[in-house]
This record gives structure tokens, sequence and C-alpha cells, in this order.
């Protein structure tokens, strides 16, 4: 804007700059802000429709654009000052409002450059990035010393042309990363095109119509950019009041069913040995004990496998993972093959049989790519719009996180998938206008809040102690490639894990006690079927290993299992050996529906007969333990109390869980004959497994980004 008297009768003293360059300072981060958001969460819900904002993305949202404001005013006020220790400079002198502009804009490129070499460094785009925000503060500085430079610039140094043109450089860079995996959707490639030829386009039309010095340094834009990111704070912190309150909601005719209704419950990623109703010390499971005064409890509970696709496929088939298919086969489905079509799924079966099936479930692992959802009428993955998008490490709120963790908690800015609440408001709103409200109903509901990166909600996550403040998602993966790596492990990385572990669990068994009093609230308690399990557990750095696949030990193996029959009418605990297969089985019995002759599982309410149980795990591509450094393929034999495992890396092992529960003593010295024995009822039973088809399973390089965010893929 050309200099007149007015504009200099505003900046006579150092309060004037001051004042003036805290209010740009603002708007050129407000600026920012709104530009990031857009990056980050409204192309996110655009390009994945089925992605939901929810109450704490807005708290957080609100808490972020706080912080950005904090930040703004601050570095404006600074710049402000420095501009007026330079105010006999041509520029400043010229024009001190256009100048107060440029030097807030400033502090943005810089932000940026410090926030690229704090995350990135030079590392996936990041030197390009720091290019990027150097041409622009060199830009920015010489427009501060040259009025000719300030305005044949023109909008090329407007705070909001510099944010979109930062963050499209970094989403460029993020989309050709993608374009470079060998898993890919012709998409990618189409709007990496379309960014690179914008981002010019978009450079010369700012330089074009700011010419002159048209559009710089008005004051009512500066006060709508601080407007506009002001009104985005407070309408997110309006919108994080929103809550949940379909969980009131009635379900027509549902205690009316002459059959029982079947509610199958898993608890991702929970193992037996750290829920309160199976016996352990920390009161993690609540609702569950108070549910197990109805319920049968079984305490000896193998999964079939030891990662989410393949334990699901054995829960829904009722068959062991070399029968239905659905597992880490590398390199063509080095992510995991689709269930297999040559067995129908329990879904399948009841929906043959009269049940309306319904499905609700958290884990990304559970979508139509692998075939999990066979057999569902509904079957939603309601996926939250995250704080921090997996591969836009070029957001800058990646950094000023960090910054608020210091005054706030920000674990919820790692979270990825949906809260348990979610979960259960999905069913409830999904269930009241029902196709066929006479039918009788199967549930099955899946939830996350034990999985990693362990991040309960509050208060949740300080119920138990351990928890470590300013702890992020990616110093705990650090931590992790360290335990594998080395023998030693951080002192305080199991106690932090644990804690919030055990938070999630008690966070889950709330929601499930929700599941239970809408059954009661709708009369049809007594005459449901529910079954709470768990598809494996977790490692928490035994034997160098973290997270879970990968692995044959108990801690991923031994799972809960807790079945309610119609009517109560079996109830106590119950420590023969049982298996996850056994589910399915068990639940068309109670449903009246023929079982398959296909099904390896067993009615869990029949005869306890003495029975040799299998399981199986497969080189998925996580973070390995340094005796598969790999990935190995293992075999499991269990002969209560004895388990015998062989494994592709050619180590043997057998234990006798009932004085050794954690696999601490290998007996295969110890008991050579025994060994021998189970080994060779081990090689009987792998002559029979069938032969797969091999599957061309490739996932594009968006679906890659969502496991990995979950800990699935390094």
């Amino acid at each position: 804007m050309p200099a007149d008297a007015a504009s200099h009768t505003r900046f006579r003293n150092l309060s004037d700059f001051i004042g003036f360059g805290a209010l740009n300072g603002a708007a050129a981060w407000s600026a920012y802000a709104v530009v990031e958001f857009v990056f980050s969460s409204v192309i996110f819900r655009t390009t994945r429709p089925y992605s939901i904002f929810t109450t704490w993305h807005w708290k957080l949202t609100a808490e972020l654009l706080l912080a950005y404001l904090a930040i703004g005013l601050a570095s404006g006020a600074l710049a402000g000052y420095l501009v007026w220790l330079k105010r006999d400079a041509e520029a400043v002198r010229t024009n001190p409002a256009r100048a107060l502009e440029l030097a807030a804009a400033v502090t943005l490129a810089l932000g940026f450059e410090v926030h690229v070499l704090m995350a990135q460094g030079t590392q996936h785009g990041g030197m390009w990035l720091q290019l990027a925000a150097v041409i622009f503060l060199l830009l920015l500085l010489v427009a501060l010393r040259s009025v000719q430079w300030m305005n044949r610039l023109g909008l090329l140094t407007n705070y909001w042309v510099i944010s979109g043109l930062l963050l499209g450089v970094g989403q460029e860079h993020s989309l050709l990363e993608m374009d470079s995996a060998a898993q890919l959707g012709a998409s990618i490639q189409k709007w990496a095109l379309v960014l690179a030829l914008a981002l010019p386009v978009i450079a010369a039309l700012a330089v074009w119509a700011g010419r002159g010095g048209r559009f710089a340094a008005d004051r009512r834009l500066t006060l709508a950019s601080v407007v506009l990111g002001t009104g985005l704070t407070i309408a997110s912190f309006a919108l994080s009041f929103g809550g949940s309150s379909a969980v009131e909601a009635a379900s027509p005719g549902l205690g009316q069913s002459a059959r029982p209704n079947v509610v199958l419950i898993v608890m991702d990623t929970v193992r037996a040995d750290h829920i309160s109703a199976l016996g352990y010390d920390q009161d993690t499971t609540p609702r569950l004990k108070e549910l197990a005064k109805d319920a049968v409890v079984y305490t000896n509970t193998s999964s079939a496998s030891d990662i989410t696709i393949t334990s699901h496929a054995s829960l829904f088939t009722g068959m062991y993972p070399s029968w239905h298919g659905a597992y880490c086969q590398p390199p063509e489905a080095i992510y995991g093959r689709e269930l297999s079509k040559t067995y129908p799924t329990l879904a399948e079966l009841m929906q043959a049989n009269g049940y309306e099936t319904v499905g609700v479930a958290a884990n990304l692992y559970l979508r139509s790519d692998f075939g999990l959802e066979r057999g569902f009428q509904e079957f939603r993955i309601p996926r939250p719009v995250p704080m921090l998008p997996d591969g836009a490490p070029f957001l800058m709120r990646r950094t000023v996180r960090r910054g608020l963790s210091f005054v706030a908690d920000t674990s919820q800015f790692d979270r990825l998938y949906s809260l348990g609440e979610d979960i259960d408001s999905t069913l409830f709103s999904t269930l009241e206008h029902r196709n066929k409200p006479s039918a009788p109903l199967f549930v099955f509901l899946n939830y996350m809040d034990a999985h990693f990166p362990y991040v309960p909600p509050a208060p949740y996550d300080s119920k138990f102690p351990g928890k470590r403040s300013r702890m992020t998602q990616d110093i705990l993966e650090e931590e992790q490639l360290a335990i594998v790596r080395t023998p030693t492990q951080p002192a305080d990385y199991r106690p932090h894990c644990v804690s919030q572990y055990d938070g999630g669990i008690a966070y889950e068994d709330a929601q499930i006690g929700r599941v239970v009093d809408w059954l009661k609230r709708e009369k049809a308690y007594d005459n449901t079927m529910i079954i709470v399990a768990s598809d494996h557990g977790e490692s928490f750095g035994e034997r160098q290993h973290v997270g879970h696949a990968n692995s044959p030990y108990q801690n991923l193996l031994h799972v809960p299992l807790l079945v309610k029959y119609p009517h109560s009418t079996l109830h106590g605990v119950e420590s023969r050996p049982v298996s996850l297969i056994d589910v399915a089985p068990s639940v068309l019995a109670a449903a009246q529906a023929p079982v398959p002759p296909a099904m390896q599982g067993k009615n869990l309410a029949g005869s306890g007969e003495p029975r040799t149980l299998y399981a199986e795990t497969f080189p998925c591509p996580v973070m390995q333990a340094p005796e598969c450094p790999g990935g190995c393929t293992a075999k499991v034999i269990y002969q209560w109390p004895m388990k015998y495992v062989t494994s592709s890396n050619g180590k043997r092992s057998l234990f006798d869980l009932s004085v050794d529960p954690n696999e601490q003593h290998s007996l295969l010295v110890l008991q050579p004959d025994r060994a021998t024995e189970m080994d060779t009822a081990l090689s009987s039973w792998r002559k029979n497994l069938p032969a797969q088809k091999r599957q061309n399973k490739q996932m594009d390089a968006e679906k890659l980004k969502q496991l990995k965010g979950l800990g699935y893929i390094q």
C-alpha cells in the first residue's frame, strides 16, 4: 500500500510497532493454522468420505489453534520490536505497515524452517522443504530492504500464500513418496501431477495480483485473518462439547426374538494376564467381573494366531489359519491375504439362518480388502480424522504439539482409531432403524483402546501409575527400535506402556458395560449370548519383542474368553484348554443353526474331553525380535499342560505351562521323549495342511500408511 500521512501517524513510537507487529503475527500464524487445518483435516475428510470429525478431534484442534495464536502474538511483537530498531531503513520509512506484515511472515517462514530441521532434517523431503522455506526467507528479507522489491514480489510474500505453498510442497513430496512405493493407486499419480502444476501457477498469480502493492498491508485483511483463525478456534471448542448421546437409542423388537441374540465383542490386543476378571492384580475389568457372575470364564484360551487379520479370520470361520488362508504371505501378500471364499464366515451363516448381522470395528484390518466383513448386512469402521496424519511430517503442528505437552496432556494427538464410545455410539445409531425388528440380532464389536500407541482417554490414562508426561508415538517407536536392537530396555518404557495399556483395557471394560446396560434396558439381556474375547496379546519387551505378530509365545497367544450363555444356563470358571476357533460353532449351536462339518472348533458348551490344540504365526512386516530378524513361521501344539513350538529359524521349545506360564525354561533337553512325541504329532498335523493358492494382494499407498500408523508395518 502506498505510504500516506495517516499511515505514518500510526507508527510514532515503539508500542505502535510492537502492537501492530503482534497483530500481524497473530494474523500470519492464524493464516497458517487455517491452511494447515485444510491440508490435515478437510482434505483428509474429503478424500476419505467415511472418516468422521470427533469431539476429541475438535478439542485438540482448539488447543492447537490457541497455541498458534499465542506463538503469532509473541513472535509478531518481537518482529515489531526488530522493525522499530530498523525504522530508518527505506522500506520501513516508506511503508511501515507493509514492513511489519513482511516481518510477521518472516517469523512464520523461520518457524517452518526450524520445524523441518527438528522433525525431518534432510530425510523424507526435508531438504526440499528447507530449501522452500529459505527461499521465502530470502525473498522477505529482500522485500524488507527495498521498496522496489517489496512491490515487485506482490502477494508472493503474503503469509496466506507462503502457508499454502510451503504446505503444498510438503504434500507434493508426500504424494511422490507414495508413488515410489511398490503398491500405489492411480489416483496418487493424478493428484501429484495436479499439485505439481498448481504450485507454480499459484506463485505466479500471487506475484501478478499483488504487483505495485495492491492488497498489501491492508489492516482489514489482517483483522480478517485473525478473526478467521479465532473463529475456527471458538468453533472447535464449541464442537468439542458435542459428545455421544446415541447410547440412549432404543432398538425395536430386540427383546422379543424367540431365538437368542448374539453379541460378540473383541478387545483388540488384550492379553489374558491383564484381565482382573481372570486374576490380574490391577482392577482393569470391574464390569467384566460383574458379567462373569452370569457367565463362564475360560481361563485357558489360546488364539489361533498372533495378529488381527489371522486371529479374527479364525474367530469368524472356526478354522486354523492354514485352512482359512488369511495370513501374511511375503512377498506377494506381505500385509495379509484375503480370507478364503471356500468357507463361510460366522456372519454369513447367521444371516442365512435369519439373523440380522451388524458389525462395528475400530481396527482397519477388518476392512473389506481382507474379506472379514463378509456376511454383515451393516459393517462400519468409523475412522476418525487424525490430528497427525501419517505421512505428513511437514505439518508444523507436530512440533507445536511438543511445546503444548509442557502445559497440557497431548497424548490424544497420536490417536489414529476410534474411541470405544464411538464404536458403541455407531452401533446404537445403526440399530435405531433396524430392517427386521422381529429378527434375532448378531452383533460384532471391535475395540482398539489398548492397542499401540497406548493412548487411553482421561481419566483412564491416569488410573494406573507409570505414565510418562510428554510421551509421543515418535518417542515410543524410537524406544521400541532400541529394544529390538539391544538387550537393554529403557527403565521407564514398560511401566509407561503397561499403565496406559491397562488404562485402555479399563476404558474398554466401561464401554462393554454400556452395551450390557443397553441390553438390560431393552429387556434383551437374558436372551442374549454375550462373548467377550481378544484376538491376541501384546509384548512389552519380552525376548526383545514389542507389539505383536511374529511371536508364538503366551503373551500373544493366551487370550481372555468370557461367555454369557442365553438365560445364563452355564456359569462358573472353566480351566480346560479351549481355542478361539471354538467360538463360531458355539454361537451357531446357541442360535440353533447347523455347524458346517469343515469347522475345526468345538462347541464350548459341549463335553470337556481333552483335546490337542494348535496355533500358527506368520512373517508379517512388524518390528522383529533378534531371534527372527526377517520374520518367522511358527507352529504350536498344545497338549495341556505341555506346549511345543517349532519355528522356521530352526528353534524348538517345550514348556510346561502349569508351572512356567511365562515360558522361561524350555524342557527340550530335560524331556526329550515328550518333545519327540509332540513333534511327531505336530508333523502329522502339518501334513494335512491344505495348499493355498498364491495371492497377489497389493495395497495402495494410503492404506499402507494407515496400517503403519497403527504399528503393523515398519
